[in-house]
């Protein structure tokens, strides 16, 4: 095979094409601090740093969920709250109307009492979230949980359905209760046992005809009922927070994982990249030296 002084051209320029290449690509390296700038690089590495950076997102994704979670059952429980004082008074006010001294005015003044205390319930009961829906209305929660029907009844208007968040890679939590559950809504009816039971117990007391032994006894033991359901689901969502606060200690682990990972994938050691950024820079110039006195292109001399 003959060699012509174009192939001899050719090849000394390509030569430093490729180096220049070589050159501009540590650069690229040092000033952003990653080896692998492109799949080409490292195709192994570059694979496995994309599924760990996907693994990342869907972690981070878990982590905001988490945030909206711990908001919601954190409004929840203070609401539940909210409704275990109301119902505690209610029964204090049952107990203290079992006094068999009292007269009927001051049985109708417990009763004028409890009616504010039915109508602060209602209003918690129908109370917004953070986000402006319905928090005991289930799915159904652009919409008032609780209506008064035409003889005074507080009826359910909700559903059962229990509105959760995926907090982890196989975990969905409930982060709302439906009312029917809470204020115990007959499933036939819809009426609510708990609204229901004060309304019974307001009703008795105005009367003078009833017999308010029956009716204390009859209160205190629905406002027990009440109190203990409330109890058990307080109980619940505080055990939820309780698992959120460990999620979340293990998804800032994962956090941890990922970024090592991609660290150990990517990043560049810049001891090896500057040693090889001169290498190059030297074998760069001994090649544009070496062009220059094989070609004796005036360009490289004064570029020399």
């Amino acid at each position: 095979m003959r060699i012509s002084t174009g192939m001899i051209f050719d090849a000394g320029r390509n030569s430093m094409m490729r180096q220049s290449a070589d050159l501009v690509h540590t650069q690229q390296q040092l000033s952003s601090g990653r080896r692998v700038l492109r799949p080409s690089d490292d195709p192994i590495a570059a694979a496995r740093a994309l599924e760990v950076t996907q693994s990342k997102s869907v972690n981070t994704q878990f982590q905001t969920n988490q945030g909206y979670a711990k908001g919601a059952l954190a409004s929840l429980e203070s609401t539940l709250g909210s409704i275990t004082e109301i119902l505690t008074d209610v029964r204090t006010r049952a107990v203290e109307a079992g006094n068999g001294a009292f007269s009927d005015s001051e049985h109708r003044a417990i009763a004028t009492d409890l009616e504010a205390q039915f109508n602060a319930l209602l209003g918690i009961a129908n109370v917004k979230d953070a986000t402006g829906d319905y928090q005991f209305a289930g799915y159904q929660s652009a919409q008032p949980a609780f209506s008064v029907g035409v003889s005074g009844e507080v009826i359910y208007e909700g559903d059962a359905g229990e509105r959760a968040m995926q907090v982890g890679s196989t975990r969905v939590m409930p982060v709302a209760e439906p009312g029917s559950k809470v204020f115990m809504a007959d499933p036939a009816t819809g009426e609510s046992q708990v609204f229901g039971a004060i309304s019974q117990f307001i009703a008795a007391l105005r009367d003078p005809a009833s017999d308010k032994g029956a009716a204390v006894s009859q209160a205190i033991g629905d406002m027990d009922a009440a109190l203990e359901n409330v109890s058990t689901i307080r109980a619940s969502v505080g055990s939820r927070m309780v698992e959120l606060d460990a999620l979340g200690e293990l998804a800032a682990a994962h956090d941890q994982q990922y970024a090592e990972t991609l660290s150990q994938l990517q990043d560049l050691d810049y001891n090896e990249a500057i040693s090889r950024f001169t290498q190059q820079q030297t074998i760069l110039e001994a090649a544009q030296q070496s062009y220059v006195r094989v070609t004796g292109l005036s360009l490289f001399n004064l570029l020399s």
